[in-house]
């Protein structure tokens, strides 16, 4: 009777204990409040999400924080299974010849110009120096920048590029509204000391969770995100998204 026990037993337990480790690539970058990687550990709006998918669906997530062209290069080579952020116009020449599964979107974002309030309403032509973070495409601008009218002037850390705004040292920065905002804070510095300019070319889109050797993993997910939409809009508004 005790032997029936413990293999009944351990034939419950040996499932989860078999359960498949995914991999998944995240940008070491912080990027508030869409994700931060602390003390080694990935945080925020993008953890918060794809950690109630995974526990929903018995998924077993690994976060990598990697840098970001390291990132794409390991996703491509399969050393990560799955990537988040991304987008199908990211590095699209790097990624031909892969077939790449995209999800239904993820997260919300708007990339675009802020600048000093002063500035607000003067429009594109007093931009000469545009700073944005590495590994970032202001695409509206890329005319622009190719034709020599605006200087980009790229930096790894978010801090620096809004210290250089506020010091005049770049004319505007082109990154996330949310992220500036929040990073401002951080820096106990006036959330208004840079404001988005809606006049100025912006790009209102979406993230997305995407797989190579895992296109089951993106199904499920896309399922998660339609049937628990409402979950999924609080997990936003409690990040203020």
């Amino acid at each position: 009777m005790k032997t029936t026990l413990l293999l009944c037993l351990s034939l419950y337990i040996m499932p989860g204990l078999a359960q498949e480790v995914i991999r998944v690539g995240v940008e070491l970058q912080p990027y508030r409040p869409y994700s931060n990687v602390q003390d080694g550990e990935y945080q925020g709006y993008a953890r918060d999400l794809l950690d109630a998918f995974a526990a929903e669906h018995g998924y077993h997530f690994v976060y990598t924080p990697l840098p970001v062209r390291r990132l794409l290069g390991d996703f491509l080579e399969g050393r990560v299974d799955l990537k988040f952020p991304d987008h199908p116009q990211w590095n699209a020449d790097q990624k031909a010849g892969h077939t790449i599964r995209y999800s239904q979107p993820a997260a919300p974002y708007i990339d675009g110009v802020l600048l000093k309030p002063g500035y607000l309403g003067l429009g594109k032509a007093r931009i000469r120096r545009l700073g944005t973070q590495n590994g970032f495409t202001p695409w509206p601008y890329l005319s622009d920048i190719r034709s020599g009218r605006i200087r980009l002037i790229q930096a790894n850390q978010i801090d620096s590029l809004l210290r250089m705004a506020i010091s005049d040292r770049v004319d505007a920065v082109y990154l996330n509204p949310h992220v500036v905002t929040h990073q401002l804070r951080t820096m106990r510095l006036p959330v208004d000391a840079l404001i988005f300019d809606p006049e100025l070319d912006h790009v209102r889109d979406h993230y997305y969770l995407s797989s190579i050797s895992h296109p089951q993993v993106i199904a499920a997910f896309d399922r998660f995100l339609r049937e628990r939409a409402e979950r999924v809009a609080t997990i936003r508004r409690r990040h203020g998204l």
